[in-house]
């Protein structure tokens, strides 16, 4: 089963928290002399956390844009108020999407330019 929105903010935080706290203990074992099996460790965890907060990030905005393209599917075209409440999405989350999707043109944008009407690419 896949992991929820929810699921993955909570395992980007706590990964954020606990590679900040490697982060302070390889500066400790490189500052502390010569390097040792210690910090070749704690540096390898550091690089873990590091690509594990991307894969979730990375995640969270694949889920987003499902849901946006999902919406307008179903909705044909909105504005991004009208997507964010309807998604159930953050209004942000949303925006960063639909640039995401009309870059790679899967969406356009149309009518005003303060409030556009954004529809699937055809």
């Amino acid at each position: 089963m896949p992991a929820t929105r929810r699921q993955l903010r909570r395992a980007a935080l706590v990964t954020a928290v606990v590679t900040a706290a490697v982060s302070a203990e390889s500066v400790v074992f490189a500052l502390s002399g010569p390097a040792d099996g210690a910090t070749a460790v704690s540096l390898v965890a550091l690089a873990t956390g590091v690509l594990t907060l991307y894969w979730i990030s990375r995640s969270l905005d694949a889920d987003a844009d499902r849901a946006v393209r999902g919406w307008l599917e179903q909705h044909a075209q909105g504005r991004l108020d009208q997507v964010a409440a309807e998604t159930g999405l953050r209004p942000a989350t949303v925006r960063l999407s639909l640039v995401r999707l009309a870059r790679s043109a899967a969406v356009t944008l149309s009518g005003d330019p303060e409030h556009p009407l954004y529809r699937l690419a055809d």
